[in-house]
């Protein structure tokens, strides 16, 4: 029986800029941590080979502090006996700038290139085989030219790119059609590029996307994972998800125009308080003049009920509660709804009472220094 911990994604070294603010930093650090966890997990489960299927780092201008924790992190591999084979993908490709040609890791290291596109394994009785990313094969198959050998009673295959889905996924930088995995002569094939655990097994070959061990943006669900894949004998390969990550995103969308004061607002984002949790609200609808409420405000009495929190206010105020007398006619607010009253009240028909409505809404939101409209 071989172990494998399979994983891809990781990230290190990414910069979140806004969309995380203050927390950036703390996430970084996170991610960082999930490696941790995956080496634990490989020396835990006795497992004899670790494979990183792409973007083990975000770019390939990586401080030397994550730099050193990667590689003391793989020395702790080494002196249990288990190896570590890495491909480069899109985020860190094997080009002239590549990270990798300037990193020296532990000699149970193993990082496939243009020139090193297979190792072999003879205690295990196995072969991993990988094309790495170089930047310039956008659109190719990254199997192509790979020929599987029967040197090894097992053949690993590893691919950073997205698998060809009809009307889904047509192009990307490295792109694999479904026939093309069933034809690969591979036993295995870990699959790195989409961040969320997916079968994608075709024929007699096992493949698999593991996911991110943590998510990354706010669409991702089903992050969080890296793959176990267990060799009985050939043909007989279990896969499973194993979680380590802490973190999740999550998106949820507020009809404000359904609520009747702001602490039914408030209590509606309170339900998902969870320390772990980046949550990202979206306040949309039509609000009324009566509940008044600041996304920032909110932001700020909840923050400490997440690890991150953001409201983006799309919504508007309804034309029925944009009253005249509020605004006086000499100022523009005034004047503007007052000429927008006249051509909604001199619509010749419904749909150019509509478009009016909308202009309307959207011009009183901008009047009104909302930096949420779209």
């Amino acid at each position: 029986m071989i172990k494998i911990i399979h994983t891809a994604d990781i990230h290190l070294g990414k910069n979140f800029g806004d969309s995380l603010g203050e927390k950036g930093k703390e996430y970084r650090i996170q991610l960082l941590k999930s490696l941790e966890n995956i080496v634990d997990l490989a020396i835990n489960e006795n497992a004899s080979l670790l494979i990183i299927a792409g973007d083990l780092f975000d770019s390939n201008q990586i401080h030397d502090i994550i730099i050193r924790k990667v590689s003391s992190s793989f020395e702790k591999l080494h002196a249990k006996g288990i190896a570590v084979c890495i491909l480069p993908g899109t985020h860190d490709p094997y080009n002239d700038e590549s990270i990798y040609r300037f990193v020296s890791f532990p000699p149970n290291v193993t990082v496939l290139t243009d020139g090193h596109n297979k190792e072999t394994y003879e205690n295990l009785g196995l072969t991993v085989y990988g094309k790495a990313f170089d930047g310039k094969q956008i659109g190719k198959n990254p199997l192509l030219g790979l020929s599987v050998s029967n040197e090894s009673k097992y053949n690993i295959g590893i691919a950073h790119c997205s698998v060809r889905i009809e009307g889904l996924v047509e192009k990307d930088a490295m792109i694999l059609d479904k026939n093309e995995i069933a034809g690969s002569g591979l036993d295995y094939l870990a699959l790195g590029h989409w961040h969320s655990f997916r079968d994608l097994s075709q024929g007699n070959t096992k493949a698999f996307y593991c996911g991110s061990p943590e998510p990354i943006s706010m669409d991702q669900k089903g992050s969080g994972n890296v793959a176990m894949v267990t060799i009985y004998e050939k043909g007989n390969i279990k896969v499973e998800p194993i979680s380590v990550g802490t973190k999740r995103f999550d998106q949820m969308e507020i009809d404000v125009g359904s609520v009747k004061s702001i602490n039914d607002i408030i209590n509606i984002i309170e339900a998902k308080s969870d320390p772990n949790l980046i949550l990202k609200v979206t306040l949309s609808g039509l609000s009324n003049m009566n509940c008044i409420y600041s996304p920032k405000d909110i932001e700020e009495d909840l923050s400490k009920k997440f690890f991150y929190l953001r409201i983006l206010d799309r919504s508007h105020i309804s034309p029925k509660e944009i009253r005249v007398e509020d605004f006086p006619e000499e100022t523009v607010t005034g004047r503007f709804i007052r000429i927008m009253r006249q051509k909604i009240e001199s619509a010749s028909d419904e749909e150019e009472k509509w478009v009016c409505e909308e202009a309307l809404k959207l011009g009183f939101a901008i009047l009104q220094g909302s930096s949420q409209v779209i």
